[in-house]
């Protein structure tokens, strides 16, 4: 079957080069389409129930897109009116930028922050402490610090305990938010604020987004130096024209069909996930440089570059069609995953993969076809690779195969041991995108030594109908969850509606502290509540309760958003709800940034094994039947898990987690180099058919197909040098991962298989 396609091909060689520059030519005009954005909703699973929760109440209580600004004097205290005065501006121009929600900006020059009175004139009334304009006298001053220090909900939590500080929060509306736009504004602000006595910090996902968007221009510099250095070390690998020239036309034709692809569908492209094309990039080189190196042999042989490219495809075309179906089948996993981002991702990466076979496969040897016999007739000897490789050879035959396999073990076993400490979610504080000296990072730093109120992770208490959140069983439920979340250290403090009730009762009882409490009867409750809406603003209580009182939510302000904070945040949550139910009432996890992270990291923590063990599968599936054997699976398989446990052991022990921007590199990795061992065994099957010689045709092998494996992964590695000097940490660490990946994948294919193949001597190479 394989002869008679690649007879075709030859035979109609200009047909077959037309018609993939045509479709190139269509693909190509797809690419304006491509949009270049991070929508933050295509991050989160939107069939898991806390998104769900989030979409349904993100318009009502607030989303996950927050700003929070930290004001920080360095001598004295904010009490003083120069900083007042800061604070009111910095409000007010947060509340200019496009795309805020107006109800979720707070700080104190804010209307909705206020204190309780209540006076024989004029009653019960709520007042705000710093609104509409700023104390101008000392006296005034003086007497806004009493304020701020009587109000738990205030000293504390929006005022530092110190007096040092202040925070100043904006929420955004999810739709259509423009981080690069919010950022650059915020800079702005900042600029213009900041002095000799006043530092301002800045954290909220927005930001770290526009941070991010707005050093686009030294990713490209970083992929501009990558490609180049790939190039430099092609040539001096081929020291050739066109032997560098066609890997890179082959690689770019791929290319140009995956992010044609994705025009073609209308997607987006998110530039956090540019390392999955690279990787996929780096894969098309991989075919191209095995089927230059093999017709280059055959030219050699025939001196006939029709017949050599025909050659060439009847050889090559069977381990590299299993090794590119193998690869894309474990990018199309990912659609098992709910998140949006991911799915597209896999759609446009499986395609991209596909895509190989025609511009590596099919494409590389018709082009090669036609060069000059003069340009690729050249064959020079390359003693240093041939000698290196001579010695790995005396090291998978005889006695030295069983060290081989007992080192193999060994890493084996200590892989996945050290894989086991492999993190779901974030490891450290702040954002692992970002270095730990970041300036982002550092203000999350300077703003959780503070507060312990920045991280949000809400749940909303959904009534059953109007007027629900009246019942004092609702209410005194409510105020025992937030007990409860507030009983763990990951927890700072929590805030509802509730936190308001004890409070009015106690100060219309002369501030009695033993009237701090929830009424029994449902008629006090709501009247006591009803008293707090009417002394309320429009926008007062926006993210405490609905209009309709059916509906409210409580908010727990975490210390971090590390996956093992989540996971004990919710695990307490769950316990409470499952201990307590209430009639008339539940309680729904989750919102807020929290929330989400907690609902992707589940979701990662969900798809992530059930992703690698399909993928190893489909590998074993796919070579078994392939050779029509079993062992051949097994035997494909095996450097694969070797690999792939020791790429999770340097995860583990790196502190890298497994988050939303891991797992596609992931799903990719388990399938990386197992074409590096198709091409050396299907050589093996090869020139044991011509020799009849064990040894002798594993030999030749390494020398040959296993020239280029080496070539390609020491190139790719090489490649990705460049990426430790990004300012994201998240690509610095990919990579690591991915040189760390190719060099396992390289030796594994180049030592631990032809070594087992020497002790099993399987059928399928070598028959009966």
């Amino acid at each position: 079957m394989t002869k008679k396609l690649g007879a075709w091909i030859m035979g109609h060689r200009l047909l077959v080069m037309v018609l993939v520059l045509a479709a190139t030519a269509f693909f190509a005009w797809q690419i304006p389409r491509v949009r270049i954005e991070s929508p933050t909703i295509d991050l989160f699973p939107s069939s898991h129930p806390y998104v769900e929760t989030f979409k349904k109440y993100s318009d009502v209580f607030g989303g996950a897109s927050r700003v929070v600004i930290q004001l920080e004097v360095k001598q004295g205290t904010i009490f003083n009116l120069p900083v007042l005065e800061k604070i009111r501006r910095i409000t007010k121009e947060l509340e200019l930028i496009p795309g805020v929600n107006n109800y979720q900006v707070l700080s104190l020059a804010q209307r909705k922050v206020k204190e309780l009175k209540v006076d024989a004139e004029r009653g019960f009334r709520a007042v705000p402490v710093m609104w509409p304009e700023v104390p101008r006298t000392q006296v005034g001053i003086e007497n806004l610090r009493r304020r701020v220090h009587a109000n738990r909900r205030i000293h504390g939590t929006l005022v530092s305990l110190d007096d040092k500080a202040t925070l100043i929060v904006a929420g955004f509306f999810e739709k259509d938010l423009d981080p690069l736009q919010v950022y650059r504004r915020i800079e702005q602000i900042v600029s213009r604020e900041v002095d000799d006595n006043t530092e301002l910090q800045v954290i909220g996902r927005p930001i770290l987004l526009g941070t991010i968007m707005n050093q686009y221009g030294q990713l490209l510099w970083l992929f501009t130096a990558t490609a180049l250095s790939i190039l430099l070390v092609l040539f001096l690998y081929f020291r050739d024209f066109w032997r560098v020239t066609v890997p890179v036309l082959t690689a770019l034709l791929s290319a140009v069909w995956g992010l044609g692809f994705l025009g073609l569908l209308g997607l987006n492209f998110d530039p956090l996930v540019i390392v999955v094309p690279f990787i996929i990039s780096a894969r098309a080189l991989s075919h191209s440089v095995q089927l230059i190196e093999r017709f280059t042999e055959e030219l050699a042989a025939s001196g006939d570059k029709v017949e050599a490219a025909r050659a060439t495809f009847n050889g090559l075309f069977k381990p590299g069609l299993l090794g590119i179906v193998t690869d894309a089948a474990g990018v199309l996993l990912v659609l098992t995953t709910p998140i949006p981002l991911l799915r597209k991702l896999a759609l446009m990466g499986g395609f991209w993969v596909l895509s190989i076979i025609v511009s590596d496969l099919i494409f590389n040897p018709v082009l090669l076809s036609f060069l000059p016999v003069s340009a690729l007739g050249r064959r020079r000897r390359r003693s240093a690779s041939e000698r290196l490789l001579g010695v790995v050879s005396t090291w998978c035959l005889g006695r030295r195969r069983w060290v081989v396999l007992g080192l193999a073990g060994i890493l084996f076993a200590v892989g996945f041991v050290f894989a086991s400490r492999l993190v779901i979610g974030d490891v450290h504080p702040g954002t692992p995108m970002l270095w730990p000296d970041s300036r982002y990072n550092r203000d999350t730093q300077r703003i959780a030594s503070r507060f312990r109120n920045t991280e949000e992770f809400t749940v909303v208490v959904e009534g059953e109908s109007r007027d629900a959140i009246k019942n004092p069983a609702v209410l005194r439920m409510m105020e025992a969850f937030q007990r409860h979340l507030e009983s763990i250290p990951e927890v700072g403090s929590t805030s509802s509606l509730v936190d308001l009730l004890p409070g009015i009762i106690s100060i219309l009882h002369g501030s009695d502290p033993r009237w701090e409490l929830i009424p029994n009867d449902p008629r006090e409750s709501g009247f006591f509540l009803e008293m707090i809406y009417s002394s309320s603003e429009p926008g007062d209580l926006v993210r405490y309760v609905t209009i309709d009182s059916q509906n409210a939510n409580i908010t727990a302000y975490l210390k971090d958003h590390r996956g093992e904070t989540l996971r004990r945040v919710v695990a307490h949550a769950r316990q409470f709800i499952d201990e307590h139910p209430v009639k008339g009432a539940r309680l729904r996890l989750a919102g807020g940034y929290g929330g989400l992270l907690a609902a992707i990291n589940e979701e990662v923590a969900r798809h992530q094994a059930t992703v690698t063990v399909l993928a190893f599968g489909i590998i074993l599936l796919l070579c078994s039947l392939a050779y029509r054997s079993l062992v051949a699976g097994l035997l494909f398989l095996l450097p694969l898990l070797v690999s792939n446990y020791l790429t999770y052991a340097l995860m583990g022990a790196r502190h890298i987690g497994l988050d939303v921007n891991a797992l596609p590199v992931v799903a990719l990795g388990v399938g990386l180099g197992v074409d590096y061992g198709l091409y050396i065994v299907e050589r093996i099957r090869e020139e044991f058919a011509r020799s009849g010689d064990v040894a002798g045709s594993i030999r030749v092998a390494l020398t040959t197909a296993g020239k280029a494996v080496l070539f390609t992964a020491s190139t790719m590695v090489f490649g990705v040098i460049f990426w430790a000097f990004s300012f994201l940490r998240f690509q610095a660490d990919m990579g690591l991962l991915l040189a760390f990946w190719m060099v396992m994948s390289m030796l594994g294919g180049l030592v631990l298989l032809p070594t087992v193949i020497s002790l099993v001597k399987p059928r399928f190479i070598f028959g009966r």
